[in-house]
């Protein structure tokens, strides 16, 4: 059993050895997140992402600094029925933000640490029918998120990686609303994971 597994690691290692590619120093690229461990913010009877899958832009600067701006967008439905009644909640969510990254390259894998910075904007509309008359509310609210990472990544090619990404997320959205007592405050904390792929020109 041991000395099966031991061979099995060196045949891991003598394999990302002999395929090692080294990154690029300087440039920009395409990246997306394709798995996002954390889940769900609550506002009233509706749901949107916090911090959801992402597009982002890594840029970098030089082999010690990179930027990596970031747009994500999330629209989550739910809907209670029940006979002719009906309750329809819509979240639509929008993020712009950036990750400010000094980093650490080797031959062919990058570690890097920082903060990701941005601004979120949610959009809350409730639709209901009941006896047969509907009404309908929305709600408009904005705020911001902070999150401390560190990560690294993989290069199979000059241009291609996987990465992988630890964070603890804060966010923070609320929305005061004229003429009406209603209001909408909410923060969170929470360590994610993150992995993402990367393409560089």
């Amino acid at each position: 059993m041991f000395k099966n597994s031991a061979v099995l690691v060196l045949f891991i290692i003598v394999f990302f050895f002999a395929f090692a590619h080294a990154q690029p120093t300087s440039g920009w690229g395409l990246g997306v997140s394709v798995v996002d461990i954390h889940q769900i913010f609550e506002f009233g009877g509706s749901e949107g992402n916090a911090y959801n899958q992402s597009i982002t832009v890594p840029i970098i600067f030089s082999e010690s600094f990179r930027l990596e701006p970031e747009v994500g967008f999330y629209r989550g439905q739910n809907t209670v029925e029940l006979n002719s009644d009906k309750q329809e909640n819509t979240a639509t969510q929008y993020r712009f933000g950036v990750g400010v990254f000094p980093q650490s390259m080797m031959k062919s894998s990058t570690l890097y640490y920082g903060a990701r910075v941005g601004y979120l904007s949610l959009k809350l509309k409730e639709e209901e029918t009941f006896g047969g008359t509907t009404t309908t509310d929305e709600v408009t609210a904005s705020g911001f998120f902070i999150a401390p990472a560190i990560g690294g990544e993989y290069f199979f090619s000059n241009s291609f990686c996987v990465g992988a990404e630890a964070q603890l997320l804060y966010a923070s959205i609320s929305t005061d609303i004229s003429d009406s007592s209603l209001e909408i405050k909410d923060s969170l904390i929470s360590t994610r994971g993150l992995v993402f792929l990367r393409f560089f020109f």
